[in-house]
């Protein structure tokens, strides 16, 4: 299931742009909801640049290196995608775009508290962007392009060409059929349920809606008698309202909410010469992790054209959401569509388990155990890890290196693993010797005690929310600017931290601050916060 959260990519009539009466209706339909019932501004590890830098290379492109790029997004909100990418990249710069005035101005204090000079947010109509606006390494385009009008989407398309430098990636999210056809009927019911009520509030609006969905999906669960072959239905029904009140409102109640096949955005993408890249999710882009007779059957319907292969995997997989990536057609040569990685490639790379709450099974394989047991620690590692993992189960036996490669490969396209660029510092508090980075500190402290955390969240190097922090991280993170021993981190504790602990009696009891500071640490050092050197 996917979590998306949608920023209001809204703008004023460009007079240069041909643009319909009923287009600029539904723009200001679209500007006025988001203003009524605002989105969150989160973080999606799915965009973070060290993440589209590592499958750009696998699929054979030469990205910019993350540490030193140019990152535009539209429809940035509050900045929250990009303000802790820009934390932890302070060589590379961040250039949000939004409509939104006052979201802009939101997110732009919170960079202000948090003091980054490498990120900036503006308040811009996207039909007025061009060339002089600069060129960026990645343009992130997150939950936007289906929701506005057509000429907002080729505007987008437009974008990722004229302002994608000429080694860039472009990453565009969207709604796909055939998977779509399944949940637009939560739309039309929706829309149908409140067909006379477009004066009503969008939140009021939106729970009648709800509402009217859920009543029919137990009209169907308690009918198997009469209906037994829907349960597809109302399984749709359960993954569409498993969503919070503002991501349906959205969802499925803006007046355009325009899936499309594949195929179809891909050629819109090539008529902006853009060549697509793959998805982001290698599973919906190869195919040849599968077994032999499926793979051959796929390849002879695709009659060997990659864009073909990937509209039947939209077709086998029901997919419903894509993430996909583009670059410049001039950079169509470097791609290796034949899914044969390079090793050296693989070498560069560190990779790391998807679901982390799933359970590994053990195989009789050893190249593959070694894998699985690197997947169990929960860190990143690499290929040279795997290597050390083999010879201790082989105890010295040589082994073929091209089925460790070959099987990291297997566990990549099959979505076992992901790769990255870079690896998250994991080190254990030294006293005298650990700080943490003061944009670090300043960051943490603006979400968690300035009341950050009502727009963004607090991601971690790989773009991905963390929770739980408190005043007690803020505190040791702040300390530890400047390095320091443990006893001096528990009297600062002591002095301004109030524990209290809930006995099983029921009893509340008053504990000194030192009681958390071993814990707290822990954390910091295992979030790649605390540093060493």
């Amino acid at each position: 299931m996917r979590q998306l959260v949608r920023k209001a990519l809204i703008m004023n009539v460009n007079k240069k742009t041909t643009i319909s009466k009923e287009e600029t209706a539904v723009i200001k339909h679209l500007k006025d909801s988001y203003n009524e019932l605002v989105y969150p501004s989160k973080s999606f590890g799915v965009t973070s640049i060290n993440s589209l830098e590592a499958k750009a290379k696998l699929w054979g492109l030469n990205p910019v290196p993350a540490k030193e790029a140019r990152v535009l997004e539209l429809g940035c909100s509050m900045g929250g995608n990009i303000i802790g990418q820009a934390v932890y990249h302070p060589e590379a710069s961040f250039v949000g775009v939004d409509l939104s005035g006052s979201q802009i101005k939101i997110g732009n204090e919170i960079i202000n508290a948090i003091d980054l000079k490498n990120v900036k947010l503006i308040e811009e109509d996207i039909l007025k962007i061009d060339k002089d606006f600069g060129t960026f390494d990645y343009i992130i385009v997150h939950g936007i392009w289906s929701w506005v009008p057509d000429v907002v989407k080729d505007k987008i398309l437009e974008i990722c060409n004229v302002n994608l430098s000429e080694r860039g990636v472009a990453y565009v999210s969207y709604n796909v059929y055939p998977g779509w056809h399944r949940l637009n009927q939560v739309r039309e019911m929706m829309l149908f349920a409140t067909r006379h009520d477009e004066d009503m509030d969008l939140l009021p609006r939106t729970e009648k809606g709800i509402s009217f969905v859920q009543h029919m999906n137990e009209l169907i669960k308690e009918s198997k008698d009469v209906v037994p072959k829907l349960s597809w239905k109302t399984d749709s029904f359960d993954s569409a309202l498993d969503h919070k009140t503002y991501y349906i409102a959205h969802e499925y109640l803006e007046p355009i909410n325009d899936p499309v096949y594949v195929t179809e955005f891909i050629n819109r993408a090539k008529k902006h010469d853009l060549v697509y890249v793959s998805d982001t999710d290698f599973q919906l882009s190869a195919i040849t992790w599968m077994k032999k007779e499926r793979r051959e059957l796929i390849e002879a319907m695709s009659g060997g054209d990659w864009n073909t292969k990937e509209q039947i995997l939209d077709f086998y997989f029901d997919t419903q959401f894509r993430r996909s990536l583009l670059c410049h057609e001039s950079q169509a040569h470097l791609l290796r569509h034949n899914e044969e990685f390079l090793i050296t490639t693989l070498d560069s790379l560190y990779f790391g388990m998807v679901n982390k709450g799933k359970e590994l099974q053990d195989t009789t394989n050893v190249v593959e155990q070694a894998i699985v047991n690197q997947c169990r620690k929960g860190d990143m590692f690499t290929v040279a890890d795997c290597k050390v993992g083999i010879q201790q189960l082989l105890d010295g036996v040589e082994y073929n290196e091209i089925e460790l490669y070959s099987m990291i490969i297997r566990f990549l396209l099959c979505g076992f693993i992901a790769p990255v660029t870079e690896k998250k510092e994991k080190n254990t508090f030294q006293e005298g010797v650990s700080t943490v980075p003061k944009e670090m500190a300043k960051y943490v402290q603006t979400v968690v005690d300035r009341g950050g955390d009502k727009f963004i969240n607090i991601s971690d190097l790989y773009n991905d929310s963390i929770t739980g922090f408190n005043s007690a991280h803020v505190l040791m993170m702040k300390q530890l600017e400047t390095p320091k021993t443990l006893e001096e981190l528990y009297k600062v504790a002591d002095e301004i931290l109030k524990v209290d602990e809930t006995r099983p009696s029921g009893e509340v009891v008053s504990l000194k601050g030192r009681t958390v500071v071993d814990s707290t640490l822990d954390d910091l050092g295992q979030l790649g916060f605390l540093r060493n050197n």
